[in-house]
């Protein structure tokens, strides 16, 4: 028995130096590249005329790194946004805080121009987060596709291709 709670305690303590030594290993400079899938559900619009809409959204979804050990792959992430269209010319601004599997958090800002028939180009930058992630920088860049019909009546779902970079102080 004594034995059997020796050898428990052990592993215990080997899976927690495991999981400390792997939390500290990550790069303080490297990229970031990915597809973040996302729906929309909180949709509140305001139309003005004919020619301008604007709305605001909240929007959750996952990021899948190109590779496992990219510092965004397999978080979630929450946004909040707002979108103005002006005869078929769209600008978009948000705020993501992107939740990581181990529990820490990194928070961007986005900002989106585009043409509806052609498709969305954005830019996004790394303005914080928590743990391992307090101070950091960098940012990159992501394209939306248009043209996926929805689900659900009132919602939005689509997915965009992520690259850019990162620093830590």
């Amino acid at each position: 028995m004594k034995k059997r709670m020796m050898v428990a305690l052990f592993s215990v303590v080997v899976v927690f130096i495991a999981c400390i030594s792997a939390q500290a290993q990550v790069p303080k400079e490297g990229t970031v590249s990915g597809v973040r899938a996302f729906s929309t559900t909180s949709i509140k619009t305001v139309a003005m005329g004919k020619e301008r809409v604007t709305f605001v959204y909240e929007a959750t979804g996952v990021h899948i790194g190109d590779s496992s050990d990219s510092i965004l792959h397999n978080s979630s992430f929450r946004g909040v946004g707002s979108t103005t269209i002006v005869k078929g010319t769209l600008e978009d601004s948000g705020f993501c805080v992107n939740i990581r599997p181990d529990g820490d958090q990194i928070f961007t800002t986005y900002k989106s121009t585009g043409v509806m028939a052609t498709g969305i180009k954005r830019t996004w930058t790394f303005v914080g987060g928590t743990g391992k992630f307090v101070g950091i920088e960098g940012g990159g860049e992501n394209e939306a596709p248009l043209g996926i019909r929805p689900a659900a009546e009132g919602s939005i779902q689509s997915y965009t291709r992520m690259t850019g970079q990162y620093k830590l102080p």
